[in-house]
This record gives C-alpha cells, structure tokens and sequence, in this order.
C-alpha cells in the first residue's frame, strides 16, 4: 500500500490499538501466572546472572529480557521485575509498531504484528517467553524494510541482515517460516537481495551444525521416522484426520477460518505461485509437527508447536490477501472477530492459571508456617480440563524462589514436587540446593540481592 499516511486507515489504527491495550492489561493483571514454565527460567536467570541469558544459539531471546534486565540493573524490587518480565513482549511489539507505521508506513505489516501476537495464542500468552514469538516479530519487520524505499542504504542493508539471522536463528521452524515467505513473496527475482540472505543462511548453518546443543540433537532425532512410511502415512489416515477437525473447530477455528479463506483469496486471484508455497509448508508443518509430537492433548507445549502453523496462516492472509482491495474489508472484519474470539479463549483458561499461581503460593506460605525454606510439594496436580491441560510442570523449582522472594530475599523459599524428587538421583540430595530437577547448584550462586539461600533438608508438605 503505497503513500500510507496514519489518518488513511483508521481501521488499522483501530485494531492496533485495541489489542495493544489489551495485551497490555494482560500483562500487568496475569503477571504472576505468566511467569509459567520456561517464562519463570529465563527471568530467574536474568536477575541471578545480572545480565542476558541466551541458550541453543537463539539470540532473539535477547529481546525478551530488555525490561526485567534494565530492572535489575537499577535493584528494583521483584515484584516490580515480574511485571517488566510480563509486559516486555508488549514493549517491543509497541517499538515494532511505531517503526513499521512511522518511519515504513506499512499498515499491514502492523496488522501482522498485532494478529501474531493474540491470534491462535491462548496458553502461549502465559509463557511469553518463547523464542518464536520473537523471532516471527522480526520476520514481519524484516518483509518490511525490503519492501520499503524509505530508508538510506547504510541503514537498511545492516538492519535486512541483523533481522534475517535474527529471524532464522530464533527457531528450527522459525527457519522454515523465513524461508517459506521469502519465497511466497519471490525475493529471488532480486539477485542481490537473494545473494546478501543466501550467504547469511548458509554462515548461520554452518554455525548452528558445529554448535548443536545436546537437547536441540534430541529435539531434531525424530527425523529417523521420516524413514519409516507406516509413520508418516498414519498421519494422513482417516482414522487420524477425523479427531483433527474437532481439534481444530475447539482450539484453532479462528485461525482454521483464515486459512480457508486464504486458500480462496489466493485461487480466486490466480496467484498460483503463493497458493503453492501456502499449501506446501502448510503440509511441511503438519507431518513435522505430528511426527514430533502425535496425539492431539492440548496444553502450553503444543500450543508452542503448532505457533508455527499458525503464524504461518497469519503471514500469507496479511501480506498476500489484505493488500487486496477486494478482500481487505472481509478480512479486516475477520481479524477482529478471530481477535475477540481468542480473548474469549484465554479468559476461559486463565482461572486455570491464576488457580495455579494460588497454589504456589498457598504452599510457599504452608512451608513459611513450618519454619522451612525447603519443601517437596506432591505432584501431578492438574489444574485444567482434558481440553485445555494446565499442570504444575517442572518450573515449580523455579517460580517458588520468584514468588517468594516478592517480600524479600529473606523470604525465599525453594519448593520442588514429588516428579523432581523421582528424576534422576535428586531424592539423595535433599540436603543441596535444586534449581531444576536437572540442575543441582551451589547455593553460594544466589544473587543475595533477591534471594537467601535455602537452608536445611527438603521436607515434604501436607
């Protein structure tokens, strides 16, 4: 959309806005429970460590600490950090908007930006901390300024190359996504733009082969079952589709609804090319996924692992259908419904998480009562229904040192369940400190500034 101005359409304006303010309510009101998972993790590390915390090469994690680290910096209380922890993804969406609808004039990449965000996500906003999210972010900023005229060469070469690698090393599929869209949008008819990315892609490959982590070899082993065709076709059976659009018309209508739209704009407007590089990563992702992953159990780690189809969905309707003169209004409509729609899905769940963030602290004041700062919590306790499964998880370890320590370090308490107890040798080491049920620490590393170290035995609550 050429010669954009804000007052031009208000509409975007409109629906920007609007879900801005209420990610933004979101944050600041579930902050407690938004510290679920591996949100509380990286948190805990950016206080304790005074600084980022970055892990299997994903830079873009960078991004999600800006708040809680500036916080740190300047000692502000906990409970001031876990509200920075929780509203720094709606910071940065708000610097992405500002660039992309100041200074590109881009409106539909601000639409992306806000659809990405709420759209397909109801227990992903409750651990905001996922690597994707980010990443994707970046990738619709990225489409932006290739596709923009308004900034100086020495500007927009470096900023095309920090947001590619930034973008395609978020994830392995935030890889496919980036890979998939340069595509939908033939950014091989630029030469130089396609020699600039291609020997970024491959400098970023081989540095991500020489430096694998040990969990990103075990994420990618079930890539053997590609060899095994019974596996792969079970996923195209009949016996498994039929479940899949009951899981679907329950957790992703809003989503579903786009891409069949989608799927008509593109066949009704010819654009045969687009078509094809939609359909084809859709498929790529749904093997991919259903290799990984089977079943259709629905908690906050599918809901990670299907981000991907989803943002995927969200990126062709706002960049090859919303152009459209013709179908800008009925997806304009479209996006606001799926929006509501999703809202009315993370408040249904969100008793859930807010029951969860009781129940931690119901037992961190039980052990204050006891006189311990070490307690074994029991486990499993879910939280949810079988639709929407919300549990304890492993975080517990982690979340009771940051809960607790809102009153202040001397009120740290360390809580860890029967599941961590049972892994490994943890039951043998009751008398050490355990941060996670895999991580085993010196006490002595606490940031003292937030937490006392935990004394004593872990000692089992009622």
């Amino acid at each position: 959309m050429k010669n954009w101005s804000m007052r031009s359409d208000r509409a975007v304006l409109a629906f920007c806005g609007a879900v801005v303010l209420y990610l933004g309510w979101f944050a600041i009101h579930f902050a407690q429970e938004r510290l679920y998972s591996d949100s509380s993790y990286y948190l805990f590390r950016v206080v304790n460590e005074g600084a980022v915390w970055i892990e299997h090469g994903r830079w873009v994690l960078a991004l999600s600490q800006i708040l809680p680290l500036v916080g740190t910096v300047l000692g502000l209380p906990m409970a001031s950090l876990i509200t920075l922890h929780s509203v720094n993804n709606v910071f940065f969406l708000v610097l992405c908007l500002v660039f992309v609808l100041g200074v590109l004039e881009d409106p539909d990449a601000a639409v992306a930006l806000v659809s990405i965000h709420l759209i397909g996500l109801t227990h992903g906003l409750f651990c905001p901390i996922f690597e994707l999210y980010y990443g994707i972010t970046l990738l619709i900023v990225l489409r932006a300024v290739i596709r923009s005229d308004r900034l100086s060469p020495f500007l927009r070469w470096p900023l095309i190359g920090a947001l590619f690698v930034g973008s395609i090393s978020c994830h392995f599929l935030g890889t496919l996504l980036v890979l998939g869209l340069l595509c939908m949008d033939r950014v091989r008819v630029d030469r130089r733009m396609l020699v600039v990315l291609a020997v970024l892609f491959l400098a970023q490959l081989m540095l991500r082969l020489f430096t694998l982590s040990d969990y990103e070899r075990g994420s990618l082993s079930f890539f053997t079952d590609l060899h095994e065709p019974g596996k792969f076709l079970a996923l195209f059976n009949p016996a498994w589709i039929k479940p899949l659009f009951a899981y679907l018309f329950r957790h992703y209508l809003d989503v579903a609804v786009l891409a069949v739209v989608t799927l008509i704009a593109l066949f009704q407007t010819r654009k045969w090319w687009q078509l094809s590089v939609f359909v084809s990563l859709l498929l790529v992702l749904y093997v991919l996924v259903g290799l990984y992953l089977p079943g259709n159990a629905h908690d906050r780690y599918r809901e990670q692992l299907n981000f991907a189809s989803t943002a995927w969905v969200l990126l062709a309707v706002c960049f090859h259908v919303l152009p459209s003169s013709r179908w800008r209004p009925t997806v304009m409509v479209l996006l606001v419904l799926a929006s509501v729609w999703r809202v009315v899905m993370v408040m249904h769940v969100a008793p859930y998480y807010s029951a969860r963030t009781s129940w931690h602290l119901d037992r961190i004041h039980q052990a204050r009562s006891m006189g311990i700062t070490k307690g074994i919590v029991p486990a499993p306790v879910d939280l949810g229904t079988a639709d929407d499964q919300v549990d304890l998880s492993w975080s517990t370890s982690v979340e009771s040192l940051l809960l607790s320590a809102r009153s202040g370090p001397e009120g740290t308490v360390s809580l860890i369940t029967e599941q961590d107890v049972a892994y490994g040798d943890v039951a043998s080491k009751l008398d050490h400190f355990i941060f996670r049920r895999w991580d085993i620490l010196d006490p002595s590393s606490l940031n003292t500034h937030y937490f006392q170290p935990p004394q004593g035995t872990y000692t089992r609550l009622e």
